[in-house]
C-alpha cells in the first residue's frame, strides 16, 4: 500500500527540486569534500542532487520506482562533477542494493516511514557499509511531535492517518540501538523549529553517530 502511495505522489509532486532540506544544508556543512554518501529513501531528490551538486560521491535509493524514474530522467540534462546514482531499493533489504563502502549513510524523514524491524535492518546495513570514521545522518519525527496518536495504531508508536503510515521515534531507544550496533553519539538534537513545512512544525529527531575508528 505504501508503495502505491509514493508511487502516486512522486508522479504528482516534482517541485522543490532546486531547493535542499534545512537538514541537508545543516548536514553539508559538516562534510568533507568529495564525500561518498549513500541517501536511503530519496524521494524527490532534492537533497541527493544538492550533495552531488557540492562535488560529494551520491549513490540514492527509494521504494518508490516513479521517484527513481524521474530522477534518472533529470540526471541526464544535469552537468556533475561526479554524476549521481539513483537506484530503486528496499529499505529492508539494501544489501541486495549497494554493496560498497561509504564516509556518509543519510537518511532525513524515512525511518519514521517504515516499521521498526525494517529501520533497524537499515540501520545495521548502515553500519556494515561505513567505513571506520564513517558517519551516519538521521532525521527522523519524534513521539513528542504534534502528528503523534493522530489516526489508527497499527503497531506501537505507528498510525495510518489520512492514508499514510508514520511511526514515531523515541531518542532514547534509537540511542541505546545506534550504540549497540557500534555508533558513537556525536550530536543528537530533539526539537521543533528544524523541519519546518507549510504548516507543519514536527518534533524532530537530528543524530550524528559516528563508527569509531580502529
Amino acid at each position: 500500500m505504501e508503495e502505491s502511495y509514493w508511487n502516486g505522489f512522486y508522479a504528482r509532486e516534482h517541485q522543490g527540486l532546486d531547493r535542499p532540506s534545512t537538514f541537508a544544508v545543516w548536514s553539508a556543512e559538516r562534510l568533507a569534500p568529495g564525500t561518498s554518501l549513500f541517501e536511503l529513501g530519496c524521494g524527490n531528490g532534492r537533497d541527493a542532487l544538492f550533495f552531488a551538486a557540492q562535488g560529494h560521491k551520491v549513490v540514492a535509493c527509494d521504494t518508490s520506482e516513479t521517484a527513481v524514474a524521474v530522477l534518472n530522467d533529470r540526471i541526464r540534462s544535469c552537468k556533475f562533477t561526479h554524476v549521481p546514482v539513483f537506484l530503486r531499493g528496499d529499505m529492508g533489504a539494501l544489501a541486495e542494493t549497494f554493496s560498497g563502502e561509504l564516509d556518509v549513510a543519510y537518511s532525513r524523514f524515512t525511518l519514521h516511514a517504515v516499521d521498526a524491524r525494517t529501520a533497524s535492518r537499515a540501520l545495521r546495513w548502515s553500519r556494515e557499509r561505513l567505513r571506520a570514521g564513517g558517519r551516519l545522518f538521521l532525521e527522523a519525527r519524534s513521539v513528542k511531535g504534534s502528528l503523534y496518536g493522530q489516526g489508527a495504531e497499527v503497531e506501537r508508536d505507528a498510525f495510518i492517518h489520512d492514508g499514510h503510515y508514520r511511526r514515531f521515534l523515541r531518542a532514547d531507544e534509537l540511542t541505546v540501538e545506534l550504540e549497540g550496533l557500534g555508533f558513537v553519539i556525536r550530536d543528537l538534537v530533539e526539537a521543533s523549529g528544524l523541519a519546518v513545512h507549510g504548516g507543519d512544525d514536527p518534533v524532530v529527531i537530528r543524530v550524528i553517530a559516528e563508527v569509531a575508528a580502529v
